[in-house]
Parts: C-alpha cells; sequence; structure tokens
C-alpha cells in the first residue's frame, strides 16, 4: 500500500482511474464528504468540484490517499481510500 498526501501524485492517479474530485450533494446529511466521482457512477449522489476546492478540504480534514503499489503503475483497479494524515508509516508528502 501507498499512503501519499502529495497533491501532484493524487491528481495523477486519479485522472488515470478515470476519476473526478467530488463531495457529498447538499442535500444529504452528509453534505460535504469528500469522495472521487469514478465514471459518474453515482449521479445525483455527488457534485462535481474543483481540484483546488478538493485539495482544501483534503488538507483541511488532515487526510491522505491510500492505494496498492501495482495500480499506481497501469493496474484497472479504482480501489482507494481516503484516510486520516499519521495512519500507517508511508506518508509520503
Amino acid at each position: 500500500m501507498d499512503i501519499t498526501t502529495d497533491h501532484d501524485e493524487i491528481r495523477a492517479w486519479i485522472q488515470a482511474h478515470h476519476g473526478v474530485p467530488a463531495r457529498t450533494a447538499a442535500k444529504t446529511d452528509i453534505a460535504g464528504t469528500l469522495h472521487i466521482d469514478f465514471a459518474a457512477v453515482r449521479p445525483g449522489e455527488l457534485e462535481h468540484i474543483s481540484w483546488q476546492e478538493w485539495f482544501t478540504a483534503f488538507d483541511a480534514q488532515g487526510l491522505a490517499l491510500c492505494y496498492p503499489d501495482p495500480h499506481l503503475r497501469g493496474g484497472t483497479s479504482a480501489w482507494f481510500e481516503l484516510v486520516p494524515r499519521g495512519r500507517g508509516g508511508g506518508i509520503h508528502p
């Protein structure tokens, strides 16, 4: 597993897996929760936001992206998890 907070690395991984930055739509109970929308699979539940807005919230919430190593090298799975910073020892600033 890789865990990173590097914005360029995160953006590259998300874009390589055809994802866009998103948050929970305002009409839900947990509005504002950060997500990645892959191929618009949850229309209406998520709203797309700018990278700047997503990374501002990402940093303010103290999050990191956790993903398996092979996927950075071209795998097809888009498995990931947004985790609190400090989880594990592999955070790449």
